[in-house]
C-alpha cells in the first residue's frame, strides 16, 4: 500500500476492526485526561506569574525578533522531521492503530501551534530571557490542550464515522464542523482561562481568530484528502493499466508461442512433397492433404489457448501421418493414453513438438527403424506426457531446439513453478513432462 499520509489525510484510512474499538476510546479517555491536567497545570502556572513586567533583564527589539523566529523555525523544523519519520518512530510498537496516529498527528500539530507563538500578541510581552521562557512555558501549556483535546475527539469521530459506512462527503462535512467547534470552543475556554490584561484579546477577538484557524485547518485538511484521494485514484488506475498491458503482452506473447510451426519440418515436408509429385502421385496427394489437415486443425484452433488432451494427440497423429508417409516403413508409432486425462485440457503443440523431436533422432541411421512410443497418463490433478524413441542419445551438453524451446516458453506461460520436464537416457531415452493442474 502507499504511505499513509500524517496530519488529517488519515482520515482515509480503512475502517479498523471492530475489536480496536475499545482501545481506541481507552486512548481518547487517557488523551482527554492528559489534556485536562495540562489545563490545571496552565491555570497554576499563570496564578503565580502574572507580571511579567517586573522583570529588570532588557532585551533589544532586533534580539528579541530573532529569538521568536528562532521559536518559530525550530518547532517548525522539528513538525517536519516527525511527519517525514513517523513510519518508522512505531514501527516495533504495539499500540493500536488508533493511539499511532493520535500521537503523531497530535505532535505535529502541537509543533506547529508552537511555532505560531509569534503571532499571539499575548505572548510576545518578554523583556528577557527569564520572561521570554515564561512566555513559551505559557503557549506551549495552551497548544498543549489546544492540540491534543481536538485531535483526540476529531480521529474519535472519523474513526466512529467510518465504522458506520457514513458517505464520504458526509464524513467531511462532519469532520469539517467538528474542527471549527473544537478550536473555536477550545480557545474560548484557554480565553476564559486565562485572564488577559490585554484589551484588545476579548472573547470576539478569540472566537475571529479561531474561526479563521478552523478554516485554515479545514482547508488543509480538504486539499490532503482530495489530493490523496486523487493521488490513489491515478495510482489505481496506473495499476490497472499496467495490468492490462501485462494482459496483453502475456495473450500476445502466447499468441505467438501457438502460432510457432517448426520452418525445417515445413520445408521438408514440402520437398518431399514436391520429390513424391514427380513419381509417386498417390503418396504426394495424401501428404499434402495431411498438411492441409495439420495447418487447418491450427487454424480453427486459433482463438484457444488450450485443447484437450484428445485433440492435441490427434494433431500429433495428424503429423506422424505426414512422416509415415514420408519413411513409410522405417517409422514405427505407438500411442496410449489413459481414458482419465482425455478430456483435459493442455496449451496447444505441446506433443507435437516432443514426437517430432523424437523422428528427428530416431531415424538419423538410414538403415535403423525408427520406433517411437506415446504414453500420457494421469488424474484430474497430475498429467504424465511421456515420448519414447530408440534413437541416439541425448547430449550432455543438450541445447533446446525450435521446437522444445516452445515447448518449455509455454509450459513457463501456462504452469509457472507447476511444471516439470526431464531428458533420459537411461533405462529408457525419452522426454518426461508433468504437469500439476492444482
Amino acid at each position: 500500500m502507499r504511505k499513509e499520509g500524517t496530519g488529517f489525510s488519515i482520515l482515509l484510512l480503512p475502517a479498523a476492526p471492530r475489536s480496536e474499538e475499545r482501545a481506541d476510546q481507552r486512548s481518547v479517555v487517557a488523551v482527554s485526561k492528559y489534556a485536562m491536567g495540562m489545563c490545571v497545570a496552565t491555570k497554576y502556572f499563570l496564578q503565580n506569574n502574572r507580571n511579567l513586567d517586573q522583570l529588570t533583564q532588557q532585551m533589544s527589539g532586533i534580539l528579541k525578533t530573532i529569538i521568536t523566529l528562532s521559536t518559530m523555525f525550530v518547532f517548525a523544523s522539528i513538525g517536519i522531521y516527525l511527519y517525514y519519520i513517523y513510519d518508522s518512530l512505531f514501527s516495533k510498537s504495539n499500540l493500536s492503530r488508533f493511539t499511532k496516529k493520535a500521537i503523531i498527528i497530535s505532535a505535529v500539530c502541537f509543533c506547529f501551534y508552537v511555532a505560531l507563538m509569534p503571532f499571539y500578541p499575548c505572548y510576545n510581552r518578554f523583556s528577557s530571557f527569564q520572561s521570554y521562557f515564561i512566555s513559551l512555558g505559557y503557549h506551549i501549556l495552551r497548544s498543549t490542550f489546544f492540540v491534543f483535546a481536538p485531535v483526540a475527539i476529531i480521529l474519535y469521530i472519523q474513526r466512529q464515522l467510518e465504522i458506520r459506512n457514513v458517505p464520504l462527503i458526509k464524513q467531511h462535512l462532519v469532520i469539517v464542523g467538528a474542527i471549527f467547534l473544537c478550536l473555536t470552543s477550545t480557545n474560548i475556554w484557554m480565553r476564559l482561562l486565562i485572564d488577559e490584561p490585554d484589551a484588545t484579546y476579548t472573547i470576539m477577538w478569540t472566537f475571529m481568530l479561531s474561526m479563521f484557524l478552523s478554516g485554515i485547518v479545514s482547508a488543509l485538511y480538504l486539499t490532503i484528502t482530495y489530493t490523496q484521494q486523487a493521488q490513489k485514484r491515478l495510482q489505481y488506475e496506473r495499476d490497472l493499466e499496467i495490468s492490462r498491458l501485462n494482459e496483453l503482452k502475456s495473450k500476445a506473447e502466447l499468441d505467438a508461442l501457438q502460432a510457432k510451426i517448426n520452418p525445417h519440418f515445413l520445408y521438408n515436408t514440402l520437398n518431399s512433397i514436391a520429390e513424391l509429385s514427380v513419381s509417386q502421385g498417390l503418396k504426394a496427394r495424401q501428404m499434402t492433404i495431411a498438411l492441409a489437415d495439420l495447418f487447418r486443425y491450427s487454424l480453427n484452433k486459433q482463438d484457444e489457448a488450450q485443447i484437450t488432451i484428445a485433440e492435441e494427440v490427434e494433431m500429433a497423429e495428424n503429423y506422424l501421418l505426414i512422416e509415415k508417409i514420408r519413411f513409410e516403413d522405417r517409422l514405427q508409432v505407438a500411442i496410449s493414453v489413459a481414458d482419465e486425462v482425455k478430456h483435459l485440457r493442455i496449451p496447444k503443440f505441446i506433443l507435437q513438438p516432443l514426437v517430432e523431436n523424437a523422428v528427428k533422432h530416431g531415424l538419423k541411421d538410414p538403415d535403423k527403424t525408427g520406433f517411437i512410443n506415446i504414453s500420457i497418463m494421469g488424474n484430474p490433478k497430475i498429467i504424465n506426457i511421456v515420448v519414447h524413441d530408440n534413437g541416439c542419445p541425448f547430449p550432455e551438453d543438450l541445447q533446446a531446439s525450435y521446437g522444445l524451446r516452445s515447448v518449455m516458453d509455454k509450459l513457463n506461460a501456462f504452469y509457472p513453478r507447476r511444471h516439470d520436464i526431464t531428458f533420459e537416457n537411461m533405462p529408457l531415452k525419452q522426454v518426461s513432462i508433468t504437469i500439476n493442474l492444482g
